[in-house]
């Protein structure tokens, strides 16, 4: 068990670098080497066979050595051969697939016996540090490519309180509103219309929503581009801790000829002339006005259209826009900036 102030201190900067963001340890490692005046404190994590390297850099034993270490004993540098400086190194294994050894290091003072004993103290916290780091960082990684995805399809969620403030919204959809100018995010979290109708449309669908009425309740927020909010009915507790809101989801489908056109020609089999004008005729323009803004004559355009339909086995361009936007092709591209 934990006995000290300072081993309470290690402990809850253990916690907190194992769910910051940055994931590099770089305020209880410090700390761990002014308490046992190591000149170097070094974590190393093996999860599911990737080495990663935390803390500072010291001369520390091979890889190789230390998967053969004791779970949870303390090593000093006599048990390794030719070992620079002074060394202590205790080994954790989380679970199958995970293992952490954390060293302490010092060119020529060599550590305490109390520094021992509080590796060992640490351990089984260490332990749910480390396991903690993974889960946090998969979790980063999973919503950091839910909100990618979310992005490319021009999709967005707020929660809103009754009186229209923004309690909490998704990158997105933070994007959307000051992309649309109809809806301006003010401080404080409040919605502020950008003209009288949308101001009168929104306060409409949010008092009806919160009536329970069945919706969803709609906004048009842009016509060019086509973006609109959808508020659903009902008060509900999205998490623990949190006042009932209501949800909305903002859309607007970002346009399909501003992404890369050789990687939707790749995705959907198509020449990249094939692929430029596709996506136009995906963003609304006819034959004529997608071959004015290619620079092609309207025979070239039809031509490369009858090849496009045959390639993409569609029956002319309102089946070809249903294929490639129900598709996972233009999901899959960025629509940049």
């Amino acid at each position: 068990m934990l006995q000290q102030a300072n081993d309470v201190e290690i402990l809850r900067f253990l916690y907190a670098d194992a769910r910051a963001a940055g994931g590099d340890w770089a305020q209880s490692l410090p700390l761990l080497a002014g308490m046992t005046r190591a000149r170097a404190v070094a974590l190393r994590i093996e999860a599911r066979g990737v080495v990663h390297r935390l803390g500072d850099a010291a001369p520390l034993p091979a890889q190789a050595r230390l998967e053969t270490l004791r779970h949870s004993r303390v090593y000093a540098q006599d048990e390794f051969d030719a070992q620079e400086g002074m060394l202590r190194v205790i080994r954790v294994d989380p679970q199958p697939g995970l293992r952490g050894w954390l060293c302490l290091w010092h060119p020529f003072t060599d550590f305490r016996a109390v520094d021992s004993v509080l590796l060992g103290r640490i351990a089984p916290y260490l332990e749910q540090a480390i396991e903690i780091w993974l889960d946090s960082g998969a979790a980063r990684a999973r919503q950091a490519q839910a909100d990618a995805l979310a992005r490319r399809l021009g999709a967005g969620w707020l929660w809103l309180d009754t009186t229209g403030r923004v309690v909490e919204a998704s990158d997105t959809a933070r994007a959307l509103l000051a992309g649309s100018g109809a809806l301006r995010l003010a401080p404080g979290g409040r919605l502020e219309a950008g003209n009288p109708v949308t101001g009168r449309a929104f306060r409409r669908a949010l008092e009806r929503a919160a009536a329970g009425d069945a919706g969803p309740h709609g906004v048009t927020l842009s016509e060019h581009p086509p973006t609109r909010m959808a508020i659903l009915p009902g008060l509900s507790v999205p998490a623990p801790g949190l006042e009932p809101c209501l949800c909305a989801v903002l859309r607007q489908m970002p346009g399909i000829a501003g992404r890369d056109a050789g990687a939707l020609a790749r995705g959907l089999g198509l020449s990249r002339s094939e692929a430029r004008l596709t996506a136009l005729i995906c963003d609304g323009f006819s034959l004529t006005e997608a071959a004015e803004r290619l620079g092609w004559t309207i025979e070239t355009a039809r031509s490369t259209s009858k090849k496009t339909f045959a390639q993409t086995g569609t029956r002319g361009q309102p089946d070809l826009v249903r294929a490639v936007l129900n598709g996972a092709v233009v999901a899959a591209l960025d629509p940049g900036p």
